[in-house]
């Protein structure tokens, strides 16, 4: 990576630093760009991640840093927690947002919850410091909790999402517009599989004797992902439709359809996402149908100039419409999702493939720091154009880490 993107995000990183304000309690990170004075699940995670990594001589007093204020925004989100373990997607110091998750919950709204980063940001910071005891375990557990009794479909086995407000990938077309409580998303359930896995460490860390029964959650999961979610035929992950519904209709004293009920317990909704590729990321998938995943990575309707679409340009949703509500994935580069393909190609050994979209997401980024003097939220896959957000950090510190990489 040239000096050039390392020297940019080192020098705008602190500019992810936020003071107590509002109802945020305690020190944390926001977006950047864009987004100020808004404390969200994973882009506070992802700037962390990228954060905690960084400890050369040049940059180790961030990562110091950094880790106070990834531990206060884990903080602000448990303090915002309620008392059965819901806990808000994001925390605002005043603006638009503030206080509206709350009160929606008090009106007894079903709302998606902090998406499934929560335990892996928990486990990163205590790794780092070498302290597991400066967060409420309880609460950690509860948050879980709630995902297992109001976003769980146990027909699958599968998590679920309640709408398609706030889901991260805000247009993704398997959510998006669809049915409330339809659909098991492979992004969710992946990395809510890495939830468990985390939750598992911090308490094989803490001597807690739930250890195990996390580690077997986490398996159970990644179960269901294969079976369920796996495509034979096409060699891909789907997500999956889960919203099934019997007509209630009778003639005379017959009731229609009474005898035989569906015996799947899914519908695949087959849609190449970016979000098909996070077994890799996850390590949920065995080497053959990694190999098979790799195979559509390798087209050109999936991997563009500069890296991976976010929906494949053959998908007929597919639009690089510049939006910011919602944001646009139907095609767009967005650096965190090259960022987990590119590490879940390199989980699986598929280094030279690795390599392309490291390069790819490198020449953007010298591409826009050369022509924009900036990075920016989004951009258009084959021409690099820049979308949304000049300014933004969040996951475009991630490019740290890729340059460490090379």
């Amino acid at each position: 990576m040239k000096q050039i993107i390392k020297e940019y995000l080192l020098s705008r990183a602190e500019g992810v630093f936020r003071v107590p304000s509002g109802d945020l309690n305690f020190p944390y990170l926001d977006p950047g760009a864009g987004y100020s004075g808004e404390l969200w699940d994973w882009d506070s995670y992802w700037a962390a991640h990228a954060l905690l990594s960084v400890n050369d001589s040049q940059s180790k007093h961030l990562s110091e840093r950094a880790a106070e204020y990834a531990k206060g925004s884990v903080l602000n989100f448990l303090y915002a927690q309620e008392e059965d373990g819901y806990t808000p997607v994001m925390v605002s110091s005043g603006g638009l947002f503030e206080g509206y998750f709350h009160n929606e919950y008090r009106k007894g709204t079903p709302l998606n919850q902090h998406k499934p980063f929560l335990c892996q940001a928990i486990l990163n910071v205590s790794a780092f410091t070498g302290d597991y005891g400066w967060f409420d375990l309880e609460k950690a557990l509860n948050y879980l909790c709630y995902y297992e009794t109001h976003q769980f479909d146990a027909r699958s086995g599968l998590f679920i999402w309640q709408d398609d407000i706030m889901v991260g990938i805000d247009n993704n077309p398997t959510v998006f517009f669809r049915p409330p409580r339809s659909c098991a998303d492979i992004f969710l359930n992946c990395f809510l599989y890495l939830e468990y896995k985390a939750l598992a460490s911090i308490l094989t860390a803490l001597h807690d004797e739930r250890a195990a029964a996390a580690e077997e959650r986490a398996n159970a999961l990644k179960a269901a992902i294969n079976a369920e979610m796996w495509d034979e035929r096409d060699g891909i992950y789907y997500s999956q439709d889960v919203g099934f519904c019997r007509t209630e209709r009778k003639v005379k004293d017959v009731c229609f359809y009474e005898g035989f009920a569906p015996h799947w317990k899914t519908l695949p909704l087959k849609i190449r996402f970016w979000g098909c590729f996070l077994p890799l990321y996850a390590g949920i998938c065995n080497a053959e149908r990694a190999e098979r995943l790799c195979a559509h990575l390798k087209e050109k309707d999936v991997f563009a100039a500069y890296g991976i679409r976010t929906l494949a340009r053959n998908e007929k949703m597919y639009s690089l419409e510049k939006s910011g509500n919602p944001s646009n994935w139907l095609g767009a580069i967005w650096t965190i999702a090259n960022y987990c393909i590119y590490k879940g190609l390199l989980r699986y050994g598929k280094n030279r493939l690795a390599e392309r979209l490291r390069r790819a997401s490198v020449a953007l980024a010298e591409k826009s720091l050369r022509e924009h003097g900036d990075l920016f939220e989004s951009y258009h896959p084959d021409t690099g154009e820049p979308f949304l957000h000049a300014g933004f950090l969040s996951w475009n510190l991630l490019l740290l880490e890729m340059e460490k990489e090379q």
